[in-house]
């Protein structure tokens, strides 16, 4: 009787145990076609989601924590900012440990963005790279998060002025969405912009065609507004008329809410290789209104400036240089604040991460002293006393440390920032040298702006030179031995630095022998 009794209790616990397993497989299930419709309506994926909710919370932790990287999916579709990478870590942390690589892949990827959208650029960077790798490693990767995944690293390697990095990640995106068949047409654009950055002119138009050519093959320019835009911006750098008249007339048809963010810059861009310069300036002006970021308004001032002095208006032309250059100092002081304010935000949160398991160790040990008696226990609370003092003087010099660190890599990033943000791009590296050595020889006088112009040439030629010499010394390099640097780098002797810095010999000695024991072999390292 008691074995018929276990028997049927047993039966009973494997129904329960077999129902539970297909809820939750039905309940998965849901979770990832409402994870597959964010990318076809996101509108139903949100309400597909909600009816989710109620069925989640009584569901095992693996349904949880599938549901709630969805969630942060949805938001990530929905351009809401998080306030903290906290929610993506813990999803992270939980598929970490699992053998499911999609699941690792998309966790690694949605890190990643969290960080991207609170401007860590390097962190966002390293979790891009491991949703890639995860990927390519496994034969059940979302393809989809993988291009996109490549897609991102190529933006920020970009943001970074990492231009062969960000070819090389934009070739993969292409052989890979190739393979898939998915936005091959954005990822051929790409392409083409990493050629543009790396001054390829030949290999850049090659791919702007093939990108041109898809788009009036499939006959639907509704689907491609953004990039029917960056195509006809590029192609009037490249005064390419025929094609620009041609994507002009896609664009302009596009309904006013499927128009690119940038419709508006583009079209004053067009105008202005066009000679249309009242045009130009009709656009410039409305895109400048309605650009919310410092820097779309910096693009529309620098043309209005160049607009307004073909016109000849130079009283205006002077109005929006000053704009501009009111600009440039926001976007530099924004740029130093964001990375100022990262740093010092991830310094004090492992700080006080560290005070509360410091706080709880304590407690536990008074816990555990309690129970000593007389001596013992003094003496153990005078050695805790003094324990705490020696870490709190360590950790107020780590604080000082920290911060003058901090102050020193804002210095360094505002005055770097400043320098790529100038408008000298028409101008090249080999020119402002030249310009440099005329100097020496008299037949050219310095200008404003020939100093910045010898430090971007220096940077394009020899990128991380500078950082690698400022790394050298505990605090920033002089004004005029910086100088002194840049000039012995492009090979000008003593005699020759003293012509052009307008200084005493035994000066440009003494700074020139300042400047050898700084660099050592950098100075003469290609």
């Amino acid at each position: 009787m008691e074995k018929n009794v276990l028997f049927f209790l047993s039966f009973c616990l494997l129904v329960l145990l077999s129902c539970k397993e297909k809820e939750d497989r039905q309940l998965l299930d849901s979770i990832e076609q409402a994870w597959q419709l964010c990318e076809t309506s996101l509108k139903d994926a949100q309400a597909r989601a909600e009816t989710l909710r109620d069925s989640v919370r009584l569901s095992s932790e693996y349904a949880k924590q599938k549901y709630d990287l969805l969630s942060i999916r949805l938001s990530d579709k929905l351009d809401i900012v998080p306030s903290s990478p906290d929610s993506a870590k813990q999803t992270l942390s939980y598929f970490e440990g699992r053998k499911n690589a999609t699941d690792k892949e998309r966790a690694y990827y949605y890190l990643g963005s969290a960080y991207r959208d609170l401007k860590d650029y390097p962190r966002a960077v390293s979790l891009f790279l491991k949703a890639a790798d995860v990927a390519e490693q496994s034969e059940e990767a979302d393809t989809l998060i993988w291009q996109n995944a490549l897609s991102q690293l190529r933006n920020l390697y970009m943001l970074q002025l990492n231009y062969e990095e960000e070819l090389d990640v934009a070739l993969r995106s292409v052989a890979l969405a190739k393979q898939s068949g998915k936005y091959l047409e954005c990822y051929i654009m790409d392409v083409a912009s990493a050629y543009k950055h790396l001054n390829d002119t030949t290999q850049c138009l090659s791919y702007l065609d093939e990108t041109y050519n898809i788009i009036k093959e499939k006959q639907s320019p509704s689907k491609y507004g953004r990039i029917l835009a960056s195509l006809l911006a590029t192609y009037s750098d490249f005064h390419h008329h025929e094609k620009v008249d041609s994507l002009l007339l896609m664009v302009c048809s596009l309904p006013a809410d499927q128009r690119p963010k940038n419709y508006e810059l583009c079209l004053a861009k067009c105008y202005e290789d066009k000679h249309l310069t009242d045009s130009a300036i009709a656009h410039y002006i409305i895109y400048n209104n309605m650009a919310k970021e410092p820097s779309g308004r910096y693009e529309a001032q620098a043309g209005l400036q160049r607009c307004f002095m073909q016109k000849g208006d130079f009283r205006q032309a002077a109005l929006w240089g000053q704009r501009l250059y009111e600009t440039n100092d926001t976007i530099i002081a924004q740029r130093a604040f964001e990375q100022t304010q990262r740093a010092r935000d991830e310094y004090r949160y492992h700080r006080d991460k560290e005070a509360e398991k410091a706080i709880v160790r304590r407690s536990e040990r008074l816990v555990l002293l309690s129970v000593i008696a007389g001596l013992i226990l003094l003496s153990i609370m005078m050695g805790l006393v003094a324990f705490y003092f020696f870490r709190k003087k360590k950790f107020v010099e780590a604080i000082s440390d920290k911060e003058r660190l901090l102050e020193q890599k804002a210095k360094l990033n505002k005055e770097l920032t400043r320098i790529a943000l100038m408008n000298i791009a028409t101008d090249k590296a080999g020119n402002v040298i030249a310009h440099f050595h005329n100097i020496a020889s008299g037949r050219a006088q310095l200008t404003e702006g020939s100093w910045e112009g010898l430090i971007a040439a220096i940077e394009t030629l020899y990128p991380g030179f500078l950082e690698s010499i400022q790394e050298r010394e505990d605090k920033p390099v002089h004004e005029h031995l910086l100088h002194t640097i840049c000039l012995l780098k492009i090979g000008m002797k003593p005699a020759q630095i003293a012509k052009v810095m307008d200084a005493k010999i035994q000066t440009v000695w003494n700074r020139v022998k300042r400047a050898e024991e700084i660099c050592g072999d950098l100075i003469t390292k290609r």
